[in-house]
C-alpha cells in the first residue's frame, strides 16, 4: 500500500475513533451524539467494516438502501433498509420509546 492512501486510511480510522468517543459520552446532547453515530456508520462502511448488501434486508427489493440505528449507542450496529421499510422500522423505533 502506498504512503499516501495508508496516511489516508490511518486519518479515516482516528475519525472514526473520534465519532465513537462522541456516540458513547453521556453529556453530550443527543443530536450531536445521534449525528455522530451516523457519520461513524457511514465511515465503517467506507473503511470496510460494515458490509452494504444489494437488497433490503427485510422485503428484499432492489431500491436504494437506507441505514437504520436501532440504537445510537451502538453506532456501528445498522441495518440496510429500503425507504418503505425504513419509514416501518422508524415507527417501531418511536412506539417503543413511547410505552
Amino acid at each position: 500500500m502506498k504512503k499516501i492512501r495508508r496516511k489516508r486510511q490511518q486519518a479515516l480510522f482516528s475519525r472514526l475513533g473520534r465519532h465513537l468517543e462522541i456516540c458513547f459520552d453521556s453529556f453530550r446532547p443527543r443530536r450531536i451524539r445521534t449525528r455522530s453515530a451516523r457519520y461513524a456508520a457511514a465511515l465503517g462502511e467506507s473503511l470496510g467494516l460494515i458490509d452494504r448488501p444489494k437488497v433490503c434486508s427485510w422485503c428484499r427489493r432492489r431500491q436504494r438502501l437506507q441505514r437504520h440505528h436501532w440504537d445510537y449507542q451502538e453506532p456501528l450496529n445498522v441495518t440496510f433498509l429500503c425507504p418503505d421499510c425504513h419509514a416501518i422500522a422508524d415507527g417501531m423505533v418511536m412506539a417503543q420509546a413511547i410505552a
